[in-house]
């Protein structure tokens, strides 16, 4: 999205022949908005990353459940389709693999630990107290590194977007990992979602909320990943950028426009990212041309920087689901999947395959 950070670089979503964040913004007024009526634990995460365990709050607030940004529910999981091998390429896993086995975070052994829907708390790189939603499974110890998975809404939208996604859902998902959905704020003029900048200030959401569920519960630090659709997935690939070394692995549906020329993917944003991210295995979904939120160019393009972080060829292989390819000579696993007719949306079984997906890089 285009406006001025705090750090003087402009991200834009208002440029390149792009109709504009606005234009989705309305999108969401006609959209109907549902009720998340689940009680929550309301929680205290400090700045240290510390979990405060103890006093419980039923969430007053109904929040909407649709995204402002198209059909993000589209692909919501109701036991869809899996790829059995994911899409991904074996031999860009073992290359990029830094060991297998998992790393435990400090959370590791302390008991106690709330479970279920959670609303916890921390402050961004402003000060500003933020919320995010935490599914933990009841079947949690303590003693079992879980999988972190982050997933981000897009414009206008909240964490039952996000949820609309289905990654929880996947099967087996919700006993192997914790799910974090965080809640964005107004940026700028531009509404509710994310400050996409490494120097921003959900970068430091990011970190605190990282920081606080690893010291509190017991999280597998090599299996942390995130997710997002649109502006969400404009964020995921920021989060790629300057936290790559945090993430096993990323999906991202629907973007990005954060280009100085949208025909040059060295003109993202971000660039030099001052993370690695060879690391970082993604799995890049979309419609084929143009969806009403970026246009066949940007799409391009993104494609382009993925594979230029990970280190692909070329050429690409054939891959389940249809119509997805794995890019060949990727340092970790790139997948892309360009579907026709999607529109401005998450394919049918995004929530599955994303699961998928993380469970065969982790």
């Amino acid at each position: 999205m285009l406006a001025e950070t705090d750090d003087g670089r402009q991200h834009g979503r208002m440029t390149n022949g792009g109709p504009g964040r606005a234009a989705l913004v309305l999108v969401a007024a006609a959209l109907v908005a549902c009720s998340d009526t689940d009680g929550a634990s309301d929680l205290d995460a400090a700045d240290d990353g510390a979990v405060a365990d103890g006093a419980t709050e039923t969430l007053s607030d109904a929040r909407p459940d649709a995204s402002a940004e198209g059909s993000a529910d589209a692909g919501a999981d109701a036991g869809g389709d899996v790829s059995v091998d994911a899409g991904v390429d074996t031999a860009a896993t073992d290359a990029g693999d830094a060991g297998g086995d998992a790393k435990p975070s400090s959370g590791c052994g302390k008991t106690g630990a709330a479970t279920g829907d959670l609303t916890l708390t921390t402050t961004d790189g402003k000060g500003v107290k933020r919320d995010f939603e935490v599914l933990v499974p009841a079947s949690y110890t303590g003693t079992k590194p879980l999988a972190l998975v982050f997933a981000y809404h897009g414009a206008g939208g909240d964490s039952s977007s996000a949820k609309a996604y289905g990654i929880q859902s996947a099967a087996g998902a919700a006993n192997e990992s914790i799910f974090v959905f965080p809640k964005g704020i107004p940026f700028g003029s531009f509404g509710v979602g994310w400050d996409d900048g490494c120097k921003g200030y959900d970068m430091v959401f990011f970190d605190r909320m990282l920081a606080a569920i690893t010291s509190a519960y017991c999280i597998d630090e090599r299996a942390v990943f995130a997710a997002g659709f649109s502006w969400g997935c404009d964020h995921v690939t920021a989060l790629t950028c300057c936290r790559g070394d945090k993430l096993r692995a990323v999906a991202a549906a629907s973007c990005s426009d954060e280009f100085g020329n949208v025909a040059d993917s060295t003109t993202y944003s971000n660039a030099p990212c001052p993370a690695p991210t060879g690391g970082t295995a993604i799995r890049f979904t979309h419609d084929v041309v143009g969806d009403g939120g970026y246009t066949t160019a940007m799409f391009t393009t993104t494609s382009k920087l993925y594979r230029s972080w990970a280190g692909c060829g070329a050429t690409s292989t054939k891959t389940s689901p249809s119509p997805c390819v794995s890019w060949n000579g990727c340092g970790r696993p790139v997948v892309e999947c360009a579907y026709t007719g999607l529109g401005h949306a998450t394919p049918s079984g995004f929530g599955a395959d994303t699961w998928a997906f993380f469970s065969a890089v982790r």
